[in-house]
């Protein structure tokens, strides 16, 4: 009985890939959604010039992006490594992985490259946060265990 309790253990561990992986979502999807649901709010309230407060947001959105793109980099490779190259385009979670990683090319396209209004560059940070949500949600990938015999 402590066979199976031992082995229902080492099944339930976490993986080096899985760990990396929520690792990476944590940084880039809670830093994004922390930033602009709570400090740019609390910002807004704290008596700040609008001005001030605008600036700061745009200053550190672009640092955020970097952020994402570094995570979801990350996620990419953990996802490849696990499920393979293909699961990019086959999976939802790889999917929203480019979704995410198309988001974060966009808008330093539109900020540095093509110099475009503020609010185009806003909704790129926004599909990128809710990629990010939608990715929450899915499954952490794992790699198929062979059964021992």
């Amino acid at each position: 009985m402590s066979k199976s309790s031992t082995s229902d253990r080492r099944q339930r561990a976490p993986s080096l890939e899985g760990i990396l992986w929520q690792l990476a979502q944590v940084f880039w999807v809670g830093g994004l959604w922390v930033f602009h649901v709570g400090l740019v709010p609390a910002l807004k309230v704290s008596g700040l010039a609008p001005l001030l407060v605008h600036d700061v947001a745009a200053q550190i959105d672009r640092w955020l992006i970097g952020v994402a793109w570094l995570g979801l980099m990350t996620q990419l490779a953990v996802l490849a490594r696990v499920e393979g190259l293909a699961a990019w385009w086959r999976q939802f979670r790889g999917q929203m992985l480019l979704l995410g990683f198309a988001a974060c090319v966009s808008y330093y396209t539109l900020r540095y490259g093509i110099s475009v209004g503020e609010r185009w560059q806003m909704f790129c940070f926004l599909v990128l946060g809710f990629s990010g949500i939608v990715l929450v949600a899915q499954p952490v990938p794992v790699r198929a265990r062979k059964a021992r015999h």
